[in-house]
């Protein structure tokens, strides 16, 4: 038996770490301004395995649990990297497929000042889902056209094995709406999304994160995880609505943050831990991985995690029982910056 079961697509990233960019607004929206046909100076060049699930498999295995990856991947340079970085960092290989007539996943991300930009390339794959043995949870999350085809194999597995399901969906999940994603959503334990996500399942309603999380749970899962970038998170599940602060402290690269922010939540529940706390436990992962470039790097290992938690005791969230509160927490989070 497994404790978790990561789904998704994983990729080769390649950092580039730059300056020479001019961010302006342009009708509401941040857009990287650079001088077309120059040679723009790279700072630093990092390359890395990352990808949303195999960034989860390798934290939720640092986190102390027993982790499967299924992915599809190539016979090349890039594939054999992927399986070689899951054997090194405890993951179960066994569901890895390896096929031939397309290459592995690829991605260049663009740093700068903290924050990025991701140019994805996703080859087609041709999915079906592995004989996997029980788990007490699966993560799914990113993966290309036709992830769809799993959907109903999935669904047995999880009715048939009662596995929690952790679902984070990536790009070409959240285009094809919530329709497409139905069978998913009435089986989620937790759904982790970002508040721009959340908007573009449940239509224009604001950036009330409350009545975000209650048109989400109305799609079918137990509970919400909202994040909000450098405003905060969110959690809103039987146990009640609390809110929780970024985590202190400086950022090189924020890529990866989300994805280790739901490991660390999940790998709380997965411990018996109430949602309060895993809301500590996802800002804690992604403070550690923001101050290293690449998704993986800071991810943290269980004996960290647990000292981290007792050196921060004030970092706590805070339940959002009145609207005094609401109003407490919606001026805190005004004076953040995007």
């Amino acid at each position: 038996m497994f404790d978790i079961i990561s789904i998704g697509d994983p990729t080769i990233d390649t950092f580039l770490i730059i300056h020479d960019l001019e961010i302006k607004t342009i009708n509401g929206q941040k857009k990287a301004i650079m001088n077309w046909g120059d040679k723009l100076p790279v700072d630093k060049f990092y390359r890395t395995v990352a990808g949303n699930a195999a960034n989860n498999a390798v934290g939720s295995a640092r986190l102390g649990m027993k982790v499967a990856l299924y992915c599809v991947v190539a016979h090349d340079i890039g594939g054999r990297e992927i399986v070689h970085r899951m054997e090194k960092e405890g993951v179960s290989t066994k569901y890895i497929i390896k096929n031939d007539r397309h290459p592995t996943n690829a991605s260049t991300v663009i740093t700068y000042k903290g924050e990025r930009t991701i140019l994805v390339y996703h080859e087609h794959r041709k999915y079906q889902l592995p004989d996997f043995a029980p788990s007490k949870w699966v993560y799914l999350t990113s993966m290309g056209q036709g992830f769809e085809k799993i959907y109903a194999d999935l669904a047995r597995y999880l009715d048939q094995t009662h596995a929690k399901l952790g679902f984070n969906p990536g790009t070409f999940q959240l285009r094809a709406g919530v329709k497409t994603n139905r069978l998913m959503l009435e089986r989620t334990e937790l759904l982790s999304l970002n508040v721009e996500e959340a908007q573009s399942w449940v239509g224009k309603q604001g950036r009330d994160p409350e009545k975000l999380c209650r048109h989400l749970i109305k799609l079918g899962p137990k509970s919400v995880v909202l994040t909000d970038g450098r405003k905060g998170a969110y959690s809103y599940s039987g146990e009640g609505f609390y809110y929780l602060r970024e985590y202190p402290g400086p950022r090189i690269s924020a890529t990866g943050a989300g994805d280790a922010f739901t490991t660390g939540y999940i790998a709380a529940l997965f411990y018996n831990q109430p949602h309060s706390e895993a809301l500590r436990w996802g800002p804690m992962n992604a403070g550690s991985v923001v101050l290293q470039v690449g998704p993986q790097e800071g991810l943290l290992g269980k004996n960290e995690m647990e000292l981290k938690l007792k050196k921060m005791k004030n970092f706590k969230p805070m339940a959002i029982t009145s609207e005094k509160i609401k109003k407490q927490v919606a001026s805190l989070v005004a004076k953040k910056k995007d």
